[in-house]
């Protein structure tokens, strides 16, 4: 079959290969539709080869999200049961999400559930006759519900762990005395693996802590099984209720939710796109080739071998961290991340945080000094990261490029702003750039973020 790849689109979705009678042979899902598909025309498989053999037609269906081409691949496989797609995966299983049917629901990811014949019943008819029943078991002793099949183990678990930071359930496997370290963070409601005498005394408030548990676990079933736009109308719909009966501090709560939840499907970054991918591969050449197009892109006159990618995190001005994370040769070098907890800095200014987080990191000449600077934020931080790097009069870094990467409405990066020789700021849309370009900024930002957030829940768990 020969794949037209200028009609593909460059967008997250999922696709379908079908034969001559309109029969599904495989189903997959892809963060870019272009990409993905592009790369079946260089595949040596001869089980993917036979596929395309009998493949008569091509069809995708865009999403919105990632998150929602996951979701939307799981269905439509549990659907059509394509036979392509039970081959390819050779001796490896499914994916599926249990919960558990007890007081709190408990939610783990499984490999596919095997059948068993150990369920046998009597017929009505035939007291002495007996019939088998199939039922789906685990190495889990609960009964439980799944919901699946799921190609992509690691998707998933990102797209678990973004949910429960909205939506928090339980983990602990046993009842304890003090609350967990995952309600210290906000991942567990806490009341839930507390032994009985610890909360005894505050019935009342359990009951409502109870409703709102088992509501959250409803909502993750809603999600994973593609009602995710049904929930977003039952959950505004509550929201009025709760505004019309003058319930604000419950109404804010819920609208907070509505957003976060909105939030995580137009930015969730589930699956890294294919030209990000390669700098996550051991061959050296496609590394250079990625930042050959960064330095080709910003007309430097070496490789940027070293970047450095910086971000705050605070609410409010509180528990204030800055976080520097390191990318040598295209890949995370952990062991060269630094962080620092804002000293001088009151109130929720993140520019001045930023100016006092790099004045700091370049106090330190004995640390490698980079070939670029990324910083999240706008004109404001390229401004003061400017300022700052002048003001420490170190010849070695008079010339080094800053990014300053911007976000929209819906935190998802937009455009950068680039440091020129005159210091007047230059922005260009992200959308312009060389994909591998793109994603490399991209995925220093996120990494960046990443760590900053981890060190402020650290600082804030210890207060509480």
């Amino acid at each position: 079959m020969d794949i037209k790849i200028s009609a593909i689109p460059a967008k997250s979705g999922v696709y379908f290969f079908k034969d001559g009678n309109d029969r599904v042979l495989y189903i997959g899902k892809a963060a870019n539709l272009k990409s993905r598909l592009g790369s079946y025309k260089k595949t040596t498989d001869s089980r993917i080869l036979k596929m395309l053999e009998l493949a008569q037609k091509l069809e995708w269906q865009e999403t919105d999200t990632e998150i929602e081409a996951l979701i939307l691949e799981s269905q439509l496989i549990k659907r059509n049961r394509p036979m392509f797609n039970i081959m390819l995966r050779d001796d490896k299983q499914y994916f599926y999400v249990g919960f558990t049917k007890e007081e709190y629901p408990k939610i783990f990811i499984t490999h596919q559930p095997k059948e068993t014949q150990n369920a046998k019943l009597k017929t009505e008819n035939n007291g002495s006759k007996l019939k088998t029943k199939k039922l789906l078991t685990t190495n889990y002793s609960l009964p439980t519900s799944f919901i699946g099949p799921f190609t992509d183990g690691t998707a998933l678990k990102i797209a678990l762990r973004l949910l429960r930071r909205i939506l928090p359930y339980c983990t602990c496997k046993q009842k304890h005395n003090n609350f967990c370290l995952n309600y210290h963070i906000g991942n567990c409601p806490g009341f839930c693996c507390l032994k009985k005498t610890v909360i005894s005394s505050k019935q009342q408030v359990l009951s409502t802590e109870e409703k709102k548990y088992k509501n959250n676990i409803r909502a993750i079933k809603y999600i994973l099984g593609g009602k995710k736009s049904s929930l977003i109308k039952k959950l505004s719909k509550k929201l009025k209720e709760l505004g019309k009966n003058e319930k604000f501090e419950q109404a804010i709560e819920l609208q907070n939710k509505i957003k976060a939840l909105e939030k995580v499907f137009s930015n969730a970054r589930i699956i890294l796109n294919t030209d990000y991918l390669l700098l996550n591969t051991k061959s050296k050449d496609l590394q250079q080739n990625v930042l050959s197009s960064l330095k080709s892109f910003l007309n430097l006159k070496n490789l940027p071998i070293r970047i450095e990618g910086y971000d705050i995190a605070n609410i409010q001005g509180q528990y204030a961290v800055g976080a520097m994370v390191v990318f040598t040769e295209g890949k995370p070098d952990k062991s060269q991340y630094r962080k620092f907890k804002i000293k001088t800095v009151t109130g929720a200014n993140d520019t001045a945080m930023i100016e006092e987080m790099l004045k700091r990191r370049f106090s330190h000449p004995e640390w490698q000094f980079p070939d670029l600077i990324i910083v999240d934020g706008g004109k404001g931080q390229l401004g003061i990261a400017q300022a700052a790097i002048l003001n420490l009069k170190l010849k070695i870094l008079k010339n080094t490029p800053i990014i300053a990467l911007t976000k929209d409405e819906r935190h998802k990066g937009s455009h950068i702003y680039l440091k020129t020789t005159n210091y007047k700021p230059q922005t260009t849309n992200l959308s312009n750039l060389p994909p591998a370009v793109r994603n490399l900024i991209l995925a220093v930002d996120a990494e960046a973020h990443r760590f900053a957030i981890s060190y402020y829940r650290k600082l804030h768990g210890k207060s509480l």
